[in-house]
C-alpha cells in the first residue's frame, strides 16, 4: 500500500481540529470515512499518529515532527493544481505576440489595457516588426500568434482579417499638395520626390500590384525598411509617400494625410496563428479580445 492524498489531507484535518468529528465536517465526509483514512495512514507508516483517549486526542512526537512538512506539501499541491486550474480556464499563463509598429503603437495599448483588466494574471510579451517578420516569428514558433498586414503566405499559417486600412498621400504640413483637404488621386502625386517602403516589407507589394499609378511611385527616390525612416524624411519636408492611414501620426510628425482615391486601396490587417496550432487558453482569450477590439474597425 501507498500514501494517498486522501490519508494526508485527514491527517492534517485531525490534527488541526484535534477531533474526529470535526475534522469530517471539514472534509465534508463521514466520520467513519476518517476513521478509516487515519487508520490506514498509520498502516501505510508503521507507526500511530496519534494518542487517543475518551476524552483527548494528542499528536504523537512523531506526528509533531513531521506535520508542518505535510502542511505545506499539501498547500502547495493546492496552489499548483489552482494554478493549473487558472490556466486551463485562461484566466492564468503568458502570451508571447508579435506586430506590426503601427498596431503595436495605435491600437494594441488600450486593447492590452481592457484585456490585463479582466484577466491580470496573463502575462503578455509583445514584438513588433514588420508583416513578414511577424508571420516568420508565428512560423517559427517564436510567438503565439501575430497581428500584420496579408503577406505572401505559408501554407502553414491561418490569416483572419481584423482591420482594412486605407491608404493616402502623406505629406509635410507645408507641402503644396497639404494646402488642400479631402481625398486625393494618384495621379496628383506625379512629378514629386516619392519615399517608398523596399520590396521585403508589408506594404511595398500592395503597391508594386497596382496599375496606372504615376512612375515615380513605381520607381522611387528612396527606399526604407521602416515607419519611423519614412517620417523623419517627411518631417523635413524631403518628399511624399503613400502609407496607411494607422501607420501615421498626424499631430506629432507634422504631416498631412489624405486618402488616395483612383482606385482607394486598403492594407488589410489581420491576426496570424500557426495552422494546427493549439493556442493556450490565455493566448484563445486575447485572440477573442483582439477580434472584439479591432473588428469594429473594419466597418469604419
Amino acid at each position: 500500500m501507498k500514501v494517498t492524498l486522501a490519508q494526508l489531507r485527514a491527517f492534517v484535518a485531525v490534527s488541526r481540529a484535534r477531533s474526529f468529528t470535526r475534522a469530517a465536517e471539514v472534509l465534508e465526509i463521514s466520520q467513519p470515512s476518517i476513521t478509516t483514512a487515519i487508520k490506514q495512514f498509520e498502516e501505510v507508516i508503521g507507526m500511530k499518529v496519534f494518542d487517543r483517549s475518551t476524552k483527548t486526542l494528542r499528536l504523537t512526537k512523531a506526528s509533531e515532527m513531521y506535520l508542518p512538512s505535510i502542511e505545506r506539501f499539501l498547500d502547495e499541491l493546492d496552489m499548483t493544481l489552482s494554478d493549473f486550474k487558472e490556466i486551463s480556464y485562461g484566466s492564468q499563463g503568458n502570451i508571447a505576440v508579435a506586430v506590426v509598429p503601427s498596431v503595436a503603437t495605435n491600437v494594441l495599448p488600450s486593447a492590452v489595457k481592457s484585456f490585463s483588466a479582466t484577466f491580470p494574471k496573463i502575462r503578455i510579451s509583445l514584438r513588433d516588426d514588420n508583416s513578414f517578420g511577424v508571420r516568420e516569428r508565428v512560423l517559427n514558433g517564436e510567438v503565439d500568434l501575430g497581428v500584420a498586414g496579408r503577406t505572401t503566405f505559408s501554407d502553414d499559417l491561418d490569416f483572419e482579417p481584423l482591420i482594412r486600412d486605407p491608404f493616402g498621400a502623406v505629406v509635410h504640413k507645408t507641402h503644396v499638395l497639404a494646402k488642400e483637404k479631402g481625398p486625393i488621386v494618384w495621379e496628383e502625386l506625379s512629378g514629386y520626390p516619392y519615399i517608398s517602403f523596399a520590396p521585403d516589407t508589408g506594404i511595398r507589394p500592395i503597391l508594386d500590384m497596382l496599375a496606372n499609378v504615376p512612375e515615380n511611385v513605381r520607381s522611387p527616390w528612396v527606399e526604407v525598411s521602416n515607419i519611423a525612416t519614412v517620417l523623419s524624411f517627411l518631417k523635413t519636408n524631403l518628399g511624399i509617400a503613400a502609407l496607411p492611414r494607422m501607420s501615421v501620426n498626424t499631430i506629432e510628425n507634422d504631416v498631412v494625410f489624405r486618402t488616395l482615391l483612383n482606385p482607394p486601396v486598403f492594407r488589410e490587417l489581420g491576426l496570424i496563428t500557426r495552422k494546427g496550432r493549439t493556442l493556450s487558453p490565455a493566448a484563445s482569450n486575447f485572440v477573442d479580445h483582439i477580434k472584439n477590439t479591432l473588428r469594429p474597425v473594419w466597418d469604419k
